[in-house]
C-alpha cells in the first residue's frame, strides 16, 4: 500500500511516499520523489582537468518547476547550466527511464565523505536533498582520437572518443575545432604551433588537407573541443601519413579465337541404272551438303569440284572396275586453297558416297589412302591441315573397309534420315573452333601508351584467375618474386598464364578460356605508407605487401 503525504506536514516529508512491504507489521521504505537527485557520479578527468557531474532524477525531462544547486565549501549554490564548462543540462535518458542531468566543472571537484553534493529545489515540494556520491573516479584520458586520410587522400577523417560527451544514457554532445600541419618527426605536444590555425570540425568528422601535399605525406592532426564557458580546451594530436596512391584495374586475356572456314568435296561412286533417279540422288546429295555443310554468314564455305568415279559415257551411276583417285592432283588443289585462307587451323571434308552393299573397290582404297596422306603433308609450319574422310555406304561396305575413315555413315540413299542426320551434324559441330595459347609465351599487361605513362611507378597483382605468373623479359625472361615491381618501357609488365588449349573442337564442345587480372598501379606514397587492404587487414607499406589497398567506390 503506497501512503500519501499528510497535510501540515513539513514540505520535505511531502515529497516522500512511502510503500509497505508486508501486511500489518512490517519495514517501511520510503521512495525518493520523481524530483530528487539520485545515481550521482563525480568523475575526475586527469587530462583535461575538469569534473563532469552527473546524475538522474525519474522525473521526466525538462523536470519542470525544479532547480538543482550543488555543495561548495560555503554551503549549496544554485546551478546554471550555462555556466557549465562543456554542454550540460537535464535531458532525457539514452535508456528512455527518467532524466539524465551533466554539469562540467574546471578542476578537481571533491565533497566530504558521506556528503550529499546535490539537491532540488521543487516548487511546491521545496528542498529535496540528493543521495551521497554512488561514483567517484580519477581518468586519465576523456578524449581520445583517430585520424586518417580517405581514399585518393582528398579528405582526413577523425574518430573521437568523448567520454564527457557520451557516456552510457548521458548525451551531451561537444563541438570540436580541428588543424593539421606536416610534420617530420612524432607529434607529442599538447598544443599546436603557433602559426597553425583551428577551423571548426564537420559534424561528418571530416575535412580537406591542405594542398599541395607534401612529398613526406606525414602531417599532425589536433583537435580539440570548444568550451562552452570561453576557457582553455585540451589539444590532442595523432600523426598521420598519406595513403598510397594507386590506380586499380582488371584486365581481361583472351587468346584468338579460330572458327575454321569449311572445305568440302564430294566423291561420288554410286551404281543407280534408272537415270532420273541418278540425277534425282546427285542433286539431292549436292544440295543436302550446299545447306547443311554451313554454319552462318561470317563462316566461309569452299566447295571443291565434285569428282564422279562413277562416270561412264552419259550416265553418272555406274560404277566402274579399276578407278583411282589422283592423289597429287587433288592434294595439291586443297593445299593452293589452304594457302590462301587466314587462320592456323583448317579441315578438309573428304566425303565418299557409295550406294552398294558390298566391299569398297580396289584399288579405290589405296589411292585414297595415299590422298589422304598426301593432305597430311603441309608446306608451312602455320598451318594445321586435318583430314576428315566420311564414308556414307551401307552395313557390309562400310564393315569391310580397309581405310580408317573419320566417320561412318551407314547409306544407301539421300533420304529424309539422311537430311536429319546432316541438320543434327551442323547444330553441334559446325563451325569447328580452335583457341591456342602457350605457356610459356608472355602476355603483356599494359598497352605501350599506359607503360610510358607510368614510368617508374610501382604495379602488383591483386587477384587473377587463373593463378597467373609475373615475368620479367629482360634482358632474358625469370619469374618476378616480389610482391610488387617497377614499370619501365624497356620491361612492360607481363605474365605468364596456363588456359585450356582447344584445337579444332566441334562447336557445342568449346569453351572459351581467358585469363582475368586485377592489379594495382601506385603512383605515390607508396614506400612505408599504411594502407587498408582489400580484406579489411592494416598493412605498413604497398611496396612491400603482397595484398592491394582497399579502393572507396
Amino acid at each position: 500500500m503506497v501512503g500519501h503525504p499528510a497535510r501540515g506536514l513539513p514540505a520535505i516529508w511531502r515529497a516522500l511516499v512511502f510503500l509497505v512491504l508486508a501486511a500489518g507489521c512490517g519495514d517501511v521504505q520510503f521512495v525518493p520523489s520523481p524530483y530528487t537527485p539520485q545515481n550521482v557520479e563525480l568523475i575526475y578527468s586527469a587530462q583535461e582537468h575538469l569534473t563532469v557531474v552527473r546524475w538522474r532524477v525519474s522525473a521526466s525531462a525538462p523536470v519542470a518547476e525544479t532547480r538543482f544547486e550543488m555543495l561548495a565549501p560555503d554551503g549549496y549554490h544554485p546551478i546554471d547550466f550555462a555556466q557549465s564548462a562543456y554542454p550540460g543540462g537535464v535531458i532525457a535518458c539514452g535508456d528512455k527511464k527518467g532524466s539524465c542531468a551533466q554539469y562540467v566543472v574546471r578542476g578537481k571537484y571533491e565533497v566530504p565523505r558521506n556528503a550529499r553534493p546535490l539537491r532540488a529545489i521543487h516548487d511546491v515540494y521545496g528542498v529535496l536533498p540528493g543521495v551521497t556520491v554512488e561514483a567517484t573516479k580519477s581518468v586519465s584520458e576523456t578524449l581520445k582520437m583517430k585520424s586518417f586520410f580517405h581514399t585518393g587522400n582528398d579528405l582526413v577523417l577523425v574518430e573521437l572518443t568523448d567520454d564527457v560527451a557520451l557516456a552510457g544514457p548521458y548525451n551531451f554532445p561537444r563541438a570540436y575545432e580541428q588543424t593539421m600541419w606536416p610534420t617530420a618527426g612524432l607529434c607529442v605536444s599538447d598544443t599546436a604551433p603557433d602559426d597553425v590555425r583551428f577551423s571548426p570540425l564537420a559534424e561528418t568528422r571530416g575535412f580537406a588537407p591542405p594542398t599541395p601535399l607534401t612529398d613526406d605525406g606525414m602531417y599532425c592532426v589536433a583537435t580539440r573541443p570548444v568550451p562552452a564557458d570561453r576557457g582553455d580546451a585540451r589539444v590532442v594530436q595523432t600523426r598521420v601519413a598519406t595513403l598510397p596512391e594507386v590506380i586499380s584495374k582488371t584486365e581481361v586475356f583472351d587468346p584468338t579465337v579460330e572458327r575454321s572456314p569449311i572445305i568440302y568435296q564430294i566423291y561420288l561412286d554410286l551404281e543407280i541404272p534408272v537415270p532420273d533417279r541418278c540425277e534425282e540422288v546427285i542433286q539431292k546429295i549436292e544440295s543436302l551438303l550446299q545447306k547443311y555443310m554451313s554454319a552462318g554468314p561470317s563462316i566461309a564455305v569452299y566447295k571443291l569440284p565434285t569428282i564422279n568415279l562413277a562416270q561412264d559415257g552419259s550416265s553418272r551411276c555406274a560404277r566402274r572396275n579399276g578407278q583411282t583417285v589422283d592423289a597429287a592432283e587433288i592434294s595439291q588443289a586443297v593445299k593452293d586453297l589452304v594457302q590462301t585462307l587466314p587462320g592456323k587451323f583448317h579441315q578438309y571434308h573428304l566425303m565418299y558416297f557409295n550406294n552398294l552393299d558390298a566391299p569398297l573397290p580396289s584399288p579405290l582404297m589405296p589411292s585414297m589412302q595415299s590422298l589422304i596422306d598426301a593432305l597430311q603433308i603441309s608446306s608451312r609450319e602455320d598451318l594445321d591441315l586435318r583430314i576428315h574422310s566420311w564414308l556414307f555406304a551401307p552395313p557390309i561396305a562400310a564393315a569391310t573397309s580397309p581405310l580408317n575413315w573419320w566417320a561412318v555413315w551407314i547409306w544407301q540413299t539421300a533420304d529424309e534420315t539422311f537430311e536429319l542426320a546432316l541438320a543434327d551434324y551442323k547444330l553441334h559441330s559446325l563451325p569447328y573452333t580452335s583457341q591456342e595459347h602457350h605457356p610459356d609465351e608472355p602476355v603483356i599487361l599494359l598497352s605501350p601508351q599506359e607503360t610510358a605513362a607510368h614510368e617508374n611507378h610501382h604495379i602488383k597483382i591483386c587477384s587473377s584467375s587463373p593463378p597467373i605468373v609475373p615475368k620479367s623479359l629482360v634482358p632474358f625472361q625469370r619469374t618476378i618474386n616480389e610482391p610488387s615491381w617497377t614499370i619501365t618501357t624497356a620491361d612492360p609488365p607481363a605474365y605468364t598464364v596456363e588456359l585450356n588449349t582447344q584445337i579444332v573442337v566441334k562447336a557445342t564442345d568449346f569453351i572459351e578460356a581467358d585469363a582475368i587480372v586485377s592489379y594495382q598501379i601506385c603512383t605515390r606514397y607508396c614506400d612505408e605508407h599504411p594502407f587498408i587492404t582489400t580484406t579489411g587487414a592494416g598493412a605498413t607499406s604497398w611496396v612491400d605487401s603482397r595484398a592491394c589497398a582497399k579502393v572507396e567506390p
